[in-house]
C-alpha cells in the first residue's frame, strides 16, 4: 500500500493544485451517483465526468468503481480522500474567516429554512429586508434538508431542537407549538374518542396505520390512513376533509378551513434557533440578518406559540 500512497501524494504534488477536482471529487463520493453530484455543485454530468477523468488521468490510478449502489470508492480513491477532506476543512476554514472580517452591509447571505416557514411566515419580512438593506443580496434555502454551516452550504440556518449543535452560535427564538387540526365538517361528522372512535389521522410515510405517536395524542384510538409526506400536504389534505393532523399553530391558527380538534390545547412545542458558524458572527451583514429575523418572528410570538386559539 506504501507505492500507492506515494503514488497519490507525488501526483497531487506534481499537478497544478486544482480545488474545484477535489470538489467534484467529494461530491461524488458523498453523492455515490453523477446526476446528484452534478446537482450539489450546480454543473453538467459532463464537467462531473471530465474533472474526475483529469484526476484519474494525473494519478494514473481509477478512484472509482461503478457498482449497483453507485460510485464506490477503490484503495487509491480512499487515499485521496484523506487528502481531499483536509485541503477541504482548511479551505472552509479560510473562507470563513475572510468572510467573517468584512464589515460592509453588501454581499450574499445564504439563509436556510423549512419551506412552509419560508413561503407561508417569513417572506412578507424579508421582503421589507430587502427594502432596507439593498446591497445585500439574500440567497433563500427553502428545504427540509439540514445545510452544512461548517461547509457553508448556507451562512444562516432556522431550525428546531432541543439544543443546537455545539459549534454553532445562535440566538433563541420563541417556542413553535403544534396542536390537532381537522375542518369543521369533519370535527362534527366522527366520534374522536372510545373505542368506536370514526376520526381517522393523517399520517406520515411509512407510518402505518397504528403509529406509536398517536399514544402522546388526545386521541390514542384513531387510526391513521393517507400517508401524507409533508406539512403542507398533510394541511392540504385536512382542509379537504381527509382527516386530522398536527400541525404548526402559526401556519393552521390562521386557515379559514381549519380549527383545533377540541380539546383545543396545544400539543407539543419545538424550541427555534437562528443559527450561524462562530466564524462569522463578526460579519456584520450576517449579524444584521439573524437579529432582523429574530425580530421578525418576535413579533408573530403569540402566533407561534398557540396562544390564539381556533376552536369549532
Amino acid at each position: 500500500m506504501d507505492f500507492v500512497i506515494e503514488l497519490v501524494e507525488n501526483a497531487l504534488m506534481k499537478r497544478e493544485f486544482q480545488w474545484n477536482d477535489l470538489k467534484v471529487f467529494l461530491a461524488l463520493y458523498r453523492a455515490r451517483s453523477i446526476r446528484q453530484a452534478a446537482l450539489t455543485l450546480n454543473v453538467s454530468h459532463s464537467t462531473i465526468l471530465r474533472r474526475i477523468e483529469a484526476l484519474e488521468a494525473d494519478l494514473d490510478a481509477r478512484l472509482f468503481d461503478r457498482t449497483p449502489d453507485g460510485f464506490v470508492l477503490t484503495s487509491v480513491g480512499e487515499h485521496v480522500l484523506e487528502h481531499a477532506e483536509r485541503v477541504e476543512t482548511e479551505m472552509l476554514t479560510m473562507s470563513r474567516q475572510v468572510f467573517g472580517q468584512n464589515s460592509a452591509l453588501a454581499g450574499a447571505v445564504r439563509l436556510t429554512m423549512p419551506p412552509p416557514l419560508a413561503q407561508h411566515l417569513l417572506m412578507p419580512h424579508l421582503a421589507e429586508f430587502q427594502a432596507l438593506y439593498p446591497l445585500i443580496e439574500l440567497q433563500i434555502i427553502s428545504s427540509y434538508d439540514y445545510s452544512n454551516l461548517s461547509r457553508r452550504d448556507a451562512d444562516i440556518a432556522i431550525r428546531f431542537s432541543a439544543a443546537p449543535d455545539d459549534h454553532l452560535v445562535g440566538r433563541r427564538l420563541p417556542d413553535f407549538a403544534d396542536a390537532v387540526y381537522a375542518t369543521p365538517e369533519y370535527i362534527a361528522a366522527h366520534a374522536f374518542t372510545g373505542p368506536d372512535a370514526t376520526a381517522r389521522w393523517l399520517g406520515w410515510q411509512g407510518d402505518g396505520r397504528h403509529p406509536a405517536w398517536r399514544r402522546n395524542t388526545p386521541f390514542p384510538n384513531c387510526e391513521a390512513h393517507l400517508q401524507v409526506g409533508d406539512v403542507l400536504a398533510q394541511q392540504a389534505a385536512a382542509r379537504a376533509g381527509l382527516g386530522m393532523a398536527i400541525l404548526p399553530c402559526w401556519l393552521a391558527d390562521r386557515d379559514p378551513h381549519l380549527t383545533r380538534v377540541p380539546p383545543a390545547a396545544v400539543l407539543q412545542t419545538r424550541p427555534g434557533w437562528v443559527l450561524t458558524h462562530p466564524d462569522l458572527r463578526t460579519t456584520e451583514r450576517v449579524r444584521t440578518t439573524v437579529r432582523f429575523i429574530v425580530d421578525a418572528l418576535q413579533t408573530h410570538q403569540d402566533l407561534i406559540s398557540g396562544a390564539g386559539a381556533k376552536v369549532e
